[in-house]
This record gives C-alpha cells, sequence and structure tokens, in this order.
C-alpha cells in the first residue's frame, strides 16, 4: 500500500517536473523567436517601415476623425446648453402682402405688451420670461467704432435663459430696466473691437450720440446653433433700447424658459392659442407670428451628430480594414522573397510551427508599434484640429484603447495567411531554387 503511493507521489512528481520542463523549453524558443523576429524587423527595414506606416495611419486616421467628430458632438450640445433646450421664442412673420401690393421684408409690429401679458398670466410652467427689442446703431468709443452694431434691449432674466455667465462686472437690474438707465453690457467681441486691451467696465460708449456706461462684459460664446453670433452685440435694458434708442411700442421677440422639459411643447400650443386670439387672420392671410420650439431643433441637432458618428465609425473600420490588408500584401509579398531565409531554417532544425510564429512575431511587433505611434500621431492631430477649428479639445482615450487592440487583432489575423504560407514552404524546393 505504502510503496503504491510512494509510486503514485513520484509518478506525479515526474509528471510535474516535464510539464515545468516542456514550459520552460516553450518560453525559451519564444524568446529566441521573439528576438530573432525582431533582427529580421530591422533587417527588411523598408518593408517593416510600409507595414508600420500603413498600421499608423490606420490608428491614427480612424482615432483622429472619431476624436473630430466627438469634438462636434460636443460643441453641439455646449450650443444647445447654451440655448436653452426648454425655452421658446415667440417672433412676428415678415409681412408678405400689405393690401394687393406684395412687399418683402416689411418691419412686423404686431408683437406688442398685451401679448406678452396674456402670454405670462395664462401660460403655466414660465420660469423665466424676456421681451427683446433689437436694432442696429453706429456704437463709438474714443477713436473707435463699429458700424451698424447690432443692439439689443433685454430684461434682466435674458442671461438667465441663454445660460450665459459674465466674464467681468455685472448685468442690469430690473430697477435699471424701469428707469431706462443708459447702462450697456457688452458681448466679448464687441468689447474688443471697442476698447482693445483698455478695461471696459466703468467707461462710457456713444450709442447712436447717446452716452451709454459700461457695467459688463458677457463671456464668450462663440456662434450658436442658429448661426449668429451674439458676442459682436451690445446689450441695454429693455425699456432703454425701445424708447431711448428705437422709440418703439412692439417687440422683436419674446424669450420664455420653461420649467419643464416635458411642457415645452405644450406651453408652445397654449401659446399660440393664446396668440391666435390676440392676432385675428383677415380672411387666408397667414398668421403673423411664430412660436420656435427650440426642443424640435435640439432633436434635430442631437440626431445629426449622431448620424456623423455612425458614419466617422463605418469610415474608420473601412480604414483599419485597408490597413490590415496593406499589411497582409506586403507579408505576402515577402515569404516569396525570403524562401531561401526559410529554407535554411527549416534545414538547421526548425520546425513549420517555429516559422509560422516567427512571422506571426513580426507582424505582432510592428503592429504594437504602429497602434502606439498612431495614438501619439491622432492626440497631436486632434489638437492641431481643435485649435484650428475652434471646437473644444477632447481626447477618447477609451476609444483610443479599444481601436489600438482592434487594429493589432486585424493585424495578426490578416498576417496569419502569410505566416501559414511561410511554414508550408518546402525546405527542400526551397534551396534548389536559390
Amino acid at each position: 500500500m505504502e510503496s503504491r503511493a510512494r509510486r503514485s507521489r513520484l509518478g506525479t512528481s515526474s509528471l510535474g517536473a516535464v510539464g515545468s520542463t516542456w514550459r520552460d523549453v516553450f518560453v525559451i524558443r519564444l524568446i529566441h523567436l521573439a528576438s530573432h523576429a525582431t533582427r529580421n524587423i530591422w533587417r527588411f527595414r523598408l518593408r517593416s517601415s510600409l507595414m508600420l506606416l500603413s498600421g499608423v495611419l490606420g490608428v491614427a486616421g480612424v482615432t483622429a476623425a472619431s476624436s473630430y467628430a466627438a469634438e462636434g458632438r460636443l460643441q453641439v450640445l455646449d450650443q444647445i446648453r447654451r440655448m436653452g433646450a426648454n425655452v421658446l421664442v415667440v417672433a412676428p412673420k415678415q409681412s408678405r402682402a400689405a393690401g394687393t401690393r406684395a412687399r418683402t421684408g416689411e418691419i412686423v409690429t404686431t408683437l406688442i405688451e398685451r401679448d406678452y401679458l396674456a402670454i405670462r398670466r395664462e401660460v403655466p410652467g414660465i420660469a423665466a420670461s424676456s421681451a427683446t427689442v433689437t436694432g442696429s446703431f453706429l456704437v463709438k468709443h474714443g477713436d473707435l467704432a463699429k458700424n451698424d452694431c447690432v443692439v439689443v434691449g433685454t430684461e434682466a432674466a435674458f442671461i438667465d435663459i441663454k445660460n450665459w455667465p459674465l466674464r467681468e462686472g455685472q448685468y442690469f437690474t430690473e430697477d435699471d430696466d424701469r428707469r431706462a438707465e443708459r447702462v450697456a453690457v457688452l458681448g466679448a467681441a464687441a468689447a474688443r473691437d471697442l476698447f482693445n486691451q483698455e478695461p471696459p467696465i466703468g467707461q462710457r460708449l456713444f450709442i447712436n450720440r447717446i452716452a451709454f456706461e459700461v457695467i459688463g462684459v458677457l463671456s464668450e460664446r462663440g456662434q450658436g446653433v442658429d448661426a449668429g453670433n451674439d458676442d459682436n452685440q451690445v446689450y441695454v435694458p429693455l425699456r432703454t433700447g425701445a424708447h431711448r434708442l428705437l422709440n418703439v411700442e412692439y417687440f422683436s421677440s419674446l424669450l420664455l424658459s420653461i420649467g419643464e422639459w416635458n411642457l415645452v411643447d405644450t406651453a408652445a400650443a397654449e401659446i399660440e392659442s393664446i396668440l391666435v386670439k390676440t392676432h385675428p387672420q383677415i380672411g387666408r392671410s397667414p398668421l403673423d407670428f411664430e412660436v420656435r420650439n427650440q426642443r424640435s431643433l435640439v432633436a434635430t441637432r442631437i440626431t445629426a451628430a449622431e448620424r456623423l458618428d455612425r458614419y466617422v465609425n463605418i469610415v474608420g473600420a473601412s480604414a483599419l480594414a485597408m490597413s490590415g490588408l496593406g499589411i497582409l500584401a506586403i507579408c505576402w509579398v515577402s515569404v516569396g522573397e525570403r524562401n531561401l531565409e526559410i529554407g535554411l531554417r527549416r534545414a538547421v532544425g526548425a520546425t513549420a510551427r517555429d516559422v509560422f510564429l516567427q512571422f506571426l512575431l513580426e507582424s505582432a511587433v510592428v503592429s504594437v508599434v504602429a497602434s502606439i505611434v498612431g495614438i501619439a500621431v491622432s492626440i497631436e492631430v486632434t489638437a492641431i484640429v481643435a485649435r484650428q477649428s475652434s471646437l473644444p479639445l477632447f481626447i477618447d482615450y477609451r476609444r483610443m484603447f479599444i481601436v489600438a487592440i482592434v487594429a493589432i487583432i486585424l493585424s495578426l489575423t490578416f498576417a496569419v495567411l502569410p505566416s501559414r504560407r511561410a511554414a508550408r514552404v518546402d525546405p527542400v524546393s526551397a534551396l534548389r531554387s536559390a
């Protein structure tokens, strides 16, 4: 019994020793093949450089394109956030007919305070609101001036509705609006054009030859979703703009922020119902107002951004496939050129599996290096593109890592065919052909 147990232990230990020895031999052989593959990569530098370039272009192209798409999506989301996804804009339509004579571009003056008060009184869920009046004037400070500068009269809640922070100073208050104070807040570009490097806060500027005190400068926000640039505008209290500058009793638009996202469509329908009553149609004449629902614009822009991202992914997959096919072509041609090397290796004892692993390891080393270099190149390209396109810099390292892994797997997959071809080379025929 004891001798049987002893033999069992000896057999188990012998098997363990054999397994350990086999693993050691395999690891040593693999290290030897890896070093041989590295030497061959250096030996065939032109071929290796072409494979490396193919891999770098594939990885860098995909990651840079996907980062560009992500930056565009972030810009759209930022524009939507600044615009306010739950904001309704009520604006008069341009008149296209007066009597029997067709006229285009008439200024409509039908959106008045009565409409504004009715909307605020009867539509529930309005969190904030601001009427606006708009006109173009000569704005001047010292020797610097802006011709046809857009001046917007707003209420105090305007910047809250727009989600627009101040860079310095303050916005005017409800008391300033009630007293029609001559104070102004500048967009970032307007401040730059009118004051250059001079601090604008507390300075005087002239709008239509009327002196205003600058009390604030808004942060720069760039072009909005509606293709307008608010940074070039000057903002004054609503009553100041309507009475002191424009001398009008009508509004250019009404901005209404709805408290809850799911109430936006309902509020838009109620506003339209109210305005239909206060703006009765004469005959078949069209409505002289429109209610712009930002929610539909938001959905359209998000859908467009998602579609762009999907197209970029398709193009990226195609680029990676082309990169892999390029590596396949180069490796396939190189097998025919290295018949003598394969024959000599087989003649001195290398097995078909050794040759297969050697060629596969060569492709693996080049693929890994190409992925690392491609990621580095794509980071730099992404930064340059973001800087040139005025987009927010965004680098998705997780996606870069996934693209690099996929590129390595694809390269190894495409390298299997030439590696198998090399392993099947007959050593006798290879030496004879040499």
